[in-house]
């Protein structure tokens, strides 16, 4: 039997999950995956630009920082669900 893929969204609070293939779920979670990473790339770059700010004010800075630990979060997801279907391709 083959493992599930945990997809990057939940469903209530509930983890979700799919068989693994080509439908259109995987597809989608895919591209989810993809806008994670992708935003979290643009989060890093405007917060670099923002640190190096010497204008930047405390309210500015507090909110690159809050967009940075979603950044963190979504990056680390998305790791967390490729090795877990690299361990399941190992097995």
């Amino acid at each position: 039997m083959e493992s599930l893929r945990r997809l990057p969204w939940s469903d209530d609070g509930r983890a979700a999950y799919v068989a693994p293939g080509d439908g259109f779920v995987n597809e989608l979670a895919d591209a989810v995956e993809a806008e994670m990473l992708g935003v979290a790339r643009a989060d890093a770059s405007r917060g670099r630009a923002l640190a190096d700010d010497p204008a930047a004010g405390g309210v500015e800075l507090r909110g690159a920082v809050w967009y940075l630990a979603r950044a963190v979060e979504d990056a680390a997801l998305v790791a967390d669900l490729r090795a877990e279907r690299l361990l399941d391709a190992e097995a």
